[in-house]
């Protein structure tokens, strides 16, 4: 080998070398860990840490948007009786707050706060964590104030706590023992085939009046596991019938394989919503997925529990106190022999309500409905569709409001939005 090899070989080494050790493993934001590499935001912190690297983020306020573009794990720690490390959104600024795209991100211990974004029309957000393409872990998580913050907003499909999306490769992220609340129009939102995500233990309600919001949304083609949470007071300023804007606290819409398991949905305007409006051969329909040992409570205006797909199971959940059905069956989300058939409700218990089960006429014979049992019902069973003839159920009148979006415009504008 020439000796001019030999020199550039080593200094190729060398350079190599230099790079890996100018990223430390473990860096800190703020100074109250001085013994680490420390910086002042945490977008500098994160572009100085190694892959795998972690950054430790002291107690303060931080008003900047993160890009995070490779695996890392950020962290917020605990420093003379504070543990409050606060992600503000700049003055003025639109968009996503935390944006991930790569796999192995782990997010805890932080506040994601949205409330100074300077949106002025639709499309501007504000979104509190968006994972793209990417995997990791929300733990211990506040997000907050996602509300489009210019005058005559409301009407905007914008201001969401936590979006996860697939377009070009797998996503998979679990979010779990997080709050979220005070957003526009979802809490969590897993969208689109090849997404997947755990969401477990957290605590999702309080939303900002807009065009039908829901806690939790699954949809076109997303898979999920979603338990033990708790979704309260996602309502919005609707009027009978207005099913499709009113509050949903946890809705899969254009996905299969999705399980609901022991969650707890109350003071809501529908509590667990399956529906297949505006599916796509790619997305498929809102088939196949179980709804077991929930309990919902407190729905105004609406169902418990609203299936308007094929092939689901709702099974041992605990209603109490739903406006009108414990469980609805619909055919009306698609033309009659595309949805609402072949579902098995059973083992459930209703305590109040208008009525335990209510069938589309068109959908009658080819569910299974057996087992259940109801207490104080105005009705044992009812057949009809959505809405009720007026009179049927206490809240049949209309409710003071006004009218929100119509079934179409909400789910093609969430649609456009992706």
């Amino acid at each position: 080998m020439r000796k001019a090899q030999v020199v550039l070989m080593v200094v190729v080494s060398l350079v190599l070398l230099y790079g890996q050790n100018s990223q430390a493993s473990t860096v800190s934001v703020g100074l109250c860990l001085p013994a680490l590499p420390h910086f002042s935001t945490i977008q500098a912190a994160i572009n100085a840490s190694a892959q795998g690297g972690t950054v430790l983020v002291c107690p303060g306020v931080y008003p900047e948007k993160l890009s995070i573009f490779h695996p890392l794990t950020i962290k917020g720690v605990n420093n003379s009786g504070s543990n409050m490390a606060l992600i503000t959104m700049p003055s003025g600024g639109i968009g996503v707050q935390v944006y991930v795209q790569a796999t192995g991100v782990n997010l805890s211990d932080l506040t994601i706060d949205g409330s100074n974004n300077g949106a002025t029309f639709c499309g501007q957000g504000p979104t509190g964590i968006e994972y793209v393409d990417s995997s990791g872990i929300i733990n211990h998580v506040a997000v907050r104030n996602q509300v489009p913050s210019g005058p005559g907003l409301q009407g905007c499909f914008d201001g969401i706590g936590i979006v996860v999306t697939s377009f070009s490769f797998a996503a998979s992220v679990t979010i779990e023992n997080s709050t979220l609340h005070s957003w526009q129009i979802e809490g969590i939102d897993a969208a689109n085939r090849g997404t997947n995500v755990t969401i477990k233990g957290n605590f999702i309600g309080g939303n900002a009046a807009g065009p039908g919001g829901n806690g939790i949304r699954i949809d076109f083609g997303a898979t999920a596991t979603v338990t033990g949470n708790t979704v309260s007071n996602v309502n919005e300023p609707v009027s009978y019938p207005n099913l499709n804007g009113a509050g949903f606290g946890i809705l899969v819409q254009c996905s299969q394989g999705v399980t609901l398991s022991g969650n707890t949905v109350a003071d809501t305007q529908v509590g667990i919503v399956v529906d297949s409006a505006f599916c796509n051969g790619t997305s498929g329909n809102s088939d196949g997925n179980t709804v077991i040992a929930n309990q919902v409570s407190q729905t105004h205006l609406f169902d418990a529990v609203y299936v308007c797909g094929n092939y689901n199971l709702v099974k041992k959940n605990i209603i109490a106190s739903a406006s009108e059905a414990g469980v609805n069956i619909d055919s009306s989300c698609q033309p009659p022999g595309v949805s609402g058939l072949f579902n098995n409700v059973n083992a459930n218990t209703v305590n109040e309500a208008c009525t335990l089960t209510l069938q589309d006429p068109a959908v009658v014979g080819s569910n299974t409905v057996g087992s259940n049992i109801g207490y104080s019902l105005s009705f044992d069973q009812l057949t009809g569709t959505i809405p009720l003839p007026a009179g049927t159920c206490s809240n049949a009148p209309a409710a003071p409001g006004y009218s929100r979006a119509s079934n179409s415009q909400r789910f093609q504008a969430l649609q456009i939005l992706r």
